[in-house]
């Protein structure tokens, strides 16, 4: 039921933008099991982020946190975000973007993508622990043309910009593929 169905290796931009994305939404609090095409959504608080089935208007007064955006599961078990406009200075944005920039950054520090990718992560709950493990699956067989090599990936995607630019409107912030947002 989670098995990751790929069509083939990606690009550097793309491979990179789904794990950020996919990595962040694995790191939101949710007690579901994903299905894939449903769309969740996705909010920041207090406590972090929260995934949710509840959408913003259905919440009231009593909403999770700060609404980033619309969440989908794809076949290949990464994941797709679509958000409406935001204020450049929102919370759930500018949360967005650290957590973004923290991920690029530690990925740069590593030798190898396959070894570092959360094919079994004990101290996750259940759901994000079988998703992450789908994600690995994908992402191992999903590599870019460079290889395993994280120096040679980040040396083709060499900033991180594209995943959250800093003069991008909220719309296209994290939205679409690599392409649609430079």
């Amino acid at each position: 039921m989670m098995q990751p169905t790929v069509a083939g290796p990606k690009d550097a931009g793309e491979f990179l933008r789904d794990y950020a994305i996919s990595s962040l939404i694995l790191t939101a609090k949710f007690g579901f099991k994903p299905v894939v095409g449903n769309t969740y959504y996705l909010y920041t608080g207090e406590k972090g982020w929260t995934l949710s089935l509840i959408s913003p208007k259905e919440w009231g007064r009593s909403s999770p946190g700060e609404f980033l955006a619309s969440c989908r599961l794809r076949i290949d078990m990464t994941w797709e975000m679509s958000i409406d406009e935001l204020a450049e200075d929102s919370d759930a944005l500018v949360r967005a973007r650290e957590f973004i920039h923290g991920f690029v950054d530690a990925l740069s520090n590593q030798d190898s993508i396959s070894t570092h990718l959360p094919f079994y992560e004990s101290h996750l709950p259940y759901y994000q622990r079988m998703l992450g493990t789908a994600l690995a699956s994908s992402l191992k067989k999903s590599l870019p043309a460079s290889g395993d090599s994280m120096k040679a990936l980040m040396a083709q995607q060499s900033s991180s910009r594209y995943l959250l630019p800093a003069n991008a409107s909220g719309a296209r912030v994290l939205q679409g593929r690599p392409s649609q947002t430079v």
